[in-house]
């Protein structure tokens, strides 16, 4: 990934060298099939202003800026390009090119732009902290780490400096020093307390194999990423119109951790398109965020009386049934929602959970393996899945999948850990012995690992019988999923 890094930024400055003297195309009219007729004018009227003045980098910017904030987020990007070429100085382009590229998933052709906006302004902590979740995405953690520490020295208000901690945090949870991880999330959780700094704080306790300590931080199903101040995002919030538009915002006010703000939209919405699906998503979960629970309910159940066959219905009405202690309902939920859309691995990953608290192991096994086909394994995914099979006894199986997730995850010490007392169980004792030594260097429980290694020894010795731990003992935990990192 190294050497993929360095190529981005060659490519930016070639290409803006390119820029310079291309030619430019005719403005992109986009939008016009809106289901809002003041949207669909809206856009017209800012596309006609950049045909009359084609070499207005401004107006096609403004342009790209109302495509973006109005989700036609293909045409803002492929606007943005062009408002970069009638002004290759003006940071603004790049950099909001790069956010539409990476919400189209498009990551390299957006570090190229992050590179470019990077090249124009070094002193702005957004491209960077951009640039490190995206080389994160690449596994470049040590491009990533250096990107989130120019970001935090850039940083000018508490939020992107948090933003920009967790960022470097989370590399070096990937490069396997959960210490150094640590250290930096203890400083943050004190200075810039945050439910979210928290959740990835517990992490970092049970990769350093701190059990006790990630045991005093309770798990917020709820807790939403830090907000950090960019201004450059901000300002596209003015070209929002409509119903569509109203909806977005409402939608990053939730994951920013607006909930009330975000609930006075959804409501004012309700009189334009009292039965519209994705408002009444939104509704319950903000509902839901803001602790309404039964009004979320409420909301859900006449969403499914309207839509039946919506697949969000389904899966948000199971957690709340699954929250109330109502496992069958959730169940049949969590099972329509899979039937309805068979990639919505969170609906697995809440089955699972529920599988494991009823202890019906094998059923658990087999919704992970569902899971697995959609290609959204996880080498967290796969540890519980070792785990179930060592409860149930099958330790060829637990070995096969432990191993799956230590190639996706080489320093998951939890991994390494149970990988040696599944080998132990199957009689591979050299193997399990060249495990546990590695899951110790990593950082591995130290009461874990001398616990693995007298079961080792023992079952060597033939002084107690290779059998699987009796289900509900500490060797046969089966955890849920639900770690950040």
């Amino acid at each position: 990934m190294q050497a993929y890094a360095k190529r981005v930024i060659l490519t930016a400055v070639v290409a803006a060298t390119i820029g310079c003297g291309a030619e430019v195309g005719t403005p992109i009219l986009a939008g016009q099939d809106a289901r809002e007729p003041g949207l669909v004018a809206y856009l017209r009227d800012l596309h006609q202003e950049a045909t009359l003045v084609p070499k207005s980098a401004e107006l096609r910017g403004r342009l790209a800026m109302a495509y973006d904030a109005n989700g036609f987020t293909q045409a803002a990007a492929s606007s943005y390009a062009q408002a970069q070429q009638l002004d290759p100085k003006d940071f603004r382009w790049p950099y909001l090119r790069a956010a539409a590229l990476a919400a189209s998933a498009d990551y390299e052709t957006a570090l190229v732009s992050i590179d470019r906006a990077i090249a124009l302004d070094p002193n702005q902590a957004g491209p960077w902290i951009w640039r490190g979740s995206w080389l994160l995405d690449f596994d470049d953690h040590e491009g990533a780490h250096v990107a989130f520490v120019e970001a935090t020295r850039l940083a000018v208000d508490p939020a992107t400096r948090a933003a920009a901690t967790i960022g470097q945090a989370r590399t070096l949870l990937r490069q396997g020093a959960a210490g150094a991880a640590v250290d930096l999330l203890e400083d943050l959780a004190n200075n810039y307390p945050h439910e979210y700094v928290n959740q990835v704080l517990r992490t970092a306790y049970l990769r350093d194999g701190r059990v006790d300590a990630a045991d005093r931080i309770e798990m917020d199903e709820d807790a939403v990423q830090l907000e950090w101040s960019d201004e450059f995002q901000a300002d596209k919030g003015t070209y929002v119109r409509g119903f569509s538009g109203q909806m977005l915002i409402a939608e990053r006010m939730i994951e920013d951790g607006h909930a009330a703000r975000a609930l006075e939209i959804l409501q004012s919405l309700q009189i334009t398109a009292p039965q519209d699906r994705e408002l009444m998503n939104n509704l319950s979960i903000a509902l839901k965020v803001l602790g309404r629970e039964q009004e979320a309910f409420d909301v859900l159940r006449k969403a499914l009386e309207a839509h039946p066959d919506f697949h969000l219905f389904h899966f948000n009405i199971a957690v709340i049934h699954e929250q109330r202690g109502s496992a069958d309902l959730a169940l049949t939920h969590y099972d329509r929602a899979i039937e309805l859309d068979p990639s919505l691995y969170a609906a697995y990953e809440r089955k699972y959970g529920v599988l494991v608290d009823q202890q019906q192991y094998e059923q658990a096994l087999v919704v992970l393996d569902e899971a697995a086909r959609y290609g959204r394994t996880r080498p967290t995914t796969l540890l519980y899945a070792g785990l179930v099979a060592a409860t149930l006894g099958k330790w060829d199986l637990a070995i096969e999948k432990l191993q799956q997730a230590l190639v996706l995850d080489p320093n998951f010490a939890r991994a390494q850990l149970f990988l040696g007392r599944s080998l132990a169980e199957a009689g591979q004792f050299e193997a399990a012995y060249e495990a546990l030594e590695s899951a110790a260097k990593m950082g591995a429980n130290g009461h874990d690992v001398t616990a693995a290694r007298i079961r080792l020894r023992d079952l060597q010795a033939g002084a107690s019988a290779a059998v699987a731990p009796e289900v509900g003992s500490p060797e046969a935990i089966v955890p849920k999923i639900g770690a950040p990192e």
